[in-house]
């Protein structure tokens, strides 16, 4: 008997305010017919991200299409939260066609792909893609995310801004460059410029004026990153430093 094939999963990261969300929600709403699970993750208690979700208005986001993880980042909480809720979606039957993973704006994509790499789910799941949305007036502002002044200050983790901003963009398969009706041409171009000094070569950047991009760009990059972490190492990983609290 032939295995069943491996589920995509597509990573969806980027600040706090930059459209995952809005990504997200235009994604579900136009899947073609294709079951989509969503797990969703944003640091502190308010879990505001997963509420839009779960409340998008949409019969195809189901609020038990939707799972959220509320205990502090996604790569923090990883055999806690997120691994329990990716075998409770590989449970459902029928399984879902594709899932989507919307990490927290404060954390570090690295983990969660080599968490799908883990023996208990790799044989089930393959990440299709990380998908990294950058939000083009904070990038042409230099804030490089839209609340960085106002993010917890009791969070654990200790990079600086500028650094979450490159590991995002250094794992990305796909960067979206979201809200670009909101700048000029000569600015756009700049933080285009930007995008392209972190990001991996070759690493495909689109352009987003806030209405979400077609499911057909987003799912489907096959690109199997769990197998392909080379570039796409973190500060962390390069500097050879340990996390202040476990990846894992």
């Amino acid at each position: 008997m032939n295995a069943p094939a491996r589920i995509p999963a597509t990573i969806v990261t980027g600040f706090l305010g930059a459209g995952k969300t809005t990504l997200i929600r235009n994604l579900v709403a136009n899947a073609n017919g294709k079951r989509i699970a969503i797990i969703v993750n944003e640091f502190g208690d308010m879990g505001f991200d997963g509420s839009l979700l779960s409340d998008c208005g949409d019969p195809a986001c189901a609020p038990d299409e939707v799972l959220e993880l509320t205990n502090g980042c996604i790569c923090c909480t990883v055999a806690d939260e997120f691994l329990p809720a990716m075998e409770k979606l590989l449970a459902r039957s029928p399984a879902p066609d594709h899932i989507v993973i919307e990490t927290s704006g404060l954390a570090l994509p690295q983990p969660l792909v080599r968490a799908l790499a883990w023996p208990d789910v790799r044989h089930r799941v393959t990440v299709d893609g990380v998908v990294t949305v950058v939000d083009a007036p904070a990038v042409a502002e230099g804030r490089f995310a839209p609340q960085a002044a106002s993010a917890d200050p009791a969070r654990e983790h200790d990079d600086p801004v500028e650094e979450l901003f490159e590991d995002q963009l250094r794992c990305a398969d796909l960067v979206v460059v979201s809200k670009t009706d909101l700048v000029d041409g000569p600015t756009l171009s700049e933080v285009e410029a930007t995008v392209a000094r972190e990001a991996r070569p070759g690493t495909t950047t689109l352009r987003s004026r806030g209405e979400g991009l077609p499911a057909e760009i987003l799912l489907g990059l096959a690109s199997a990153s769990e197998d392909d972490m080379k570039g796409r190492e973190s500060h962390h990983d390069l500097e050879g430093e340990e996390h202040d609290h476990d990846d894992f």
